[in-house]
């Protein structure tokens, strides 16, 4: 299959480090203050799969992505924000995981064009996809405890418009809710995963983390700072 292929291919020749976060997102509104200091101080060129979905949608084929093909078909927002966890969850998975070769495939892209800059990506990849094609020095997963998440997902900017959406709603608190809920559906396993992974790991439990801090651990695991 394609897939394999790319992941084969990207295993034996690509440098790039991924920074993933842990659905629900991860660090917050941190989250783009890590990524782009990086970046930007170390040359590296920044593949950011939430910048890139509009671009990764726009050549989705209903059968190879019916998760991704899915999202205009929703009458209304209230039916979009209001699904059930377990479905809206599910559906969330399935976009992931159809992302994928898309960004594994831009990556190879990337990577042919790069010019000898380092890659880093900000993503979802699954720890079975990243065993396959990177290593323990080339990896960080970045978590959350619910309590900041609740705090701090909508406050950033690249979430305003979905904010101002929900609020928009019939029952806007109630929406608030499901999305919230929906994000802690299957955390609590996939977080037991990545702890059990052999990967490296940093989890915000409390408010005021130091984002210069979080920074430095990133830089001394990727080895930037030698």
């Amino acid at each position: 299959c394609v897939a394999t292929i790319i992941i084969q291919v990207l295993g034996r020749c690509s440098i790039f480090y991924v920074v993933l976060l842990l659905e629900p997102y991860g660090f917050g509104v941190m989250k783009l203050i890590h990524y782009m200091n990086i970046a930007d101080k170390y040359d590296m060129i920044l593949l950011d799969w939430d910048d890139q979905f509009i671009k990764y949608q726009a050549l989705v084929d209903p059968h190879y992505q019916p998760a991704m093909s899915k999202r205009p078909e929703f009458n209304s927002w209230e039916e979009y924000f209001m699904r059930p966890p377990k479905e809206y969850s599910k559906w969330l998975d399935a976009t992931f995981r159809e992302q994928t070769d898309m960004v594994i495939a831009h990556l190879l892209a990337l990577s042919g064009n790069a010019k000898g800059k380092k890659i880093i990506v900000d993503g979802f990849f699954t720890v079975e996809i990243l065993k396959r094609i990177s290593d323990y020095t080339r990896v960080v997963f970045l978590l959350s405890s619910e309590e900041v998440v609740r705090r701090d997902y909508f406050n950033r900017e690249c979430k305003r418009e979905m904010y101002e959406c929900i609020m928009g709603l019939k029952d806007p608190e109630a929406a608030l809710e499901n999305v919230f809920q929906t994000m802690f559906y299957t955390v609590d396993e996939a977080e037991k995963e990545i702890r059990e992974s052999g990967l490296k790991w940093f989890k915000r439990d409390t408010f005021g983390t130091d984002p210069m801090e979080i920074i430095g651990k990133i830089e001394t695991h990727f080895g930037f700072n030698k």
